[in-house]
């Protein structure tokens, strides 16, 4: 029997998307980010899909690696992405995780 998959965190998805958009900005591979940055690929992998829980010192360390600012990675980007009509109304995906699944005191604030 196959082991159930864990929920995907919001917050660890969010900075694995910004991560992953980055990095494929600047023509990088997963190996290549993950060199630049002295992490294991795989580590990289689980990090961009949102599976890993990653440290400070990992986030700086791609953040230095796609010369960016550490803040830069923690947010949701605009992505364009085609639009679905919808009667609901638009939410941005940080308000959705703020809606949905944040709870005072579980995240680092980033205000």
């Amino acid at each position: 029997m196959w082991p159930m998959a864990r929920p995907v965190n919001p917050l660890l998805r969010t900075i694995g998307l910004t991560i992953r958009s980055l990095r494929r900005e600047r023509g990088l591979s997963q190996e290549a980010l993950a060199a630049l940055a002295h992490i294991d690929r795989s580590y990289m992998s689980g990090v961009e899909r949102g599976l890993r829980n990653i440290s400070v010192l990992n986030v700086a360390r791609i953040a230095s690696a796609l010369d960016v600012p550490v803040r830069d990675l923690l947010g949701p980007r605009e992505v364009v992405r085609p639009v679905a009509v919808s009667a609901a109304p638009h939410t941005s995906p940080l308000e959705e995780l703020v809606r949905e699944d944040w709870k005072p005191g579980r995240y680092l604030s980033l205000c």
